[in-house]
């Protein structure tokens, strides 16, 4: 009773859960639920700025952040140098301890959680999305002591798969073309 507002940020389950709950008392309720952020990228971006963008937004904190720009749009006329370099640079990220200064990405929460992303990545690969590089699960060594997995990039993404509907929360990041400001601003 001595509560007056609930601010929850998690999955769209818990976030009904929590809104039931607050409407016996008429609670103020605010909610970041199962975020799929948009990131758009024009044919006049600067390419490796874009690309930088793009790797900060899907995989900082091996992408377990709820405002990732999971849904990367790349105007058609830049798609195919915007993947070259994504790729390139992606493939070159370091996996490991967190703790070493030279590692990009570190292990995942738990390893059921990376059971659910690499679900997904089985999910997007069925779909028909293709798989560009990363996608599976590390280990040996300093990898059998954690959740890691390489970063993973889908392209030939289409609005309808369920890798480009649910949050993943995960290091996946899946490209989508599009041609139009209009087009890709409503589809955002």
């Amino acid at each position: 009773p001595g509560i007056a507002k609930v601010s929850v940020t998690g999955s769209v389950a818990t976030g009904k859960r929590v809104m039931r709950g607050a409407a016996d008392t008429l609670k103020a309720v605010t909610m970041e639920l199962g975020g799929k952020s948009p990131l758009i990228i024009f044919a006049d971006a600067d390419l490796d700025d874009a690309v930088s963008a793009a790797m900060l937004a899907n995989f900082y904190t091996q992408g377990e952040v709820c405002t990732n720009g999971t849904r990367v749009f790349v105007h058609r006329s830049i798609r195919d140098a915007f993947l070259e370099r994504l790729v390139r640079r992606t493939e070159a990220m370091v996996v490991g301890d967190p703790k070493d200064p030279a590692t990009h990405v570190g292990a995942m929460i738990s390893a059921a959680h990376m059971d659910k992303v690499m679900d997904y990545v089985a999910r997007g690969k069925a779909a028909g999305a293709t798989l560009l590089t990363g996608g599976e699960r590390l280990s040996g060594g300093q990898f059998d002591r954690g959740a890691f997995m390489r970063p993973t990039i889908f392209a030939d993404v289409s609005d309808d798969m369920l890798i480009a509907q649910d949050e993943i929360f995960g290091p996946v990041m899946s490209v989508f073309d599009f041609d139009d400001e209009d087009e890709v601003v409503a589809r955002a």
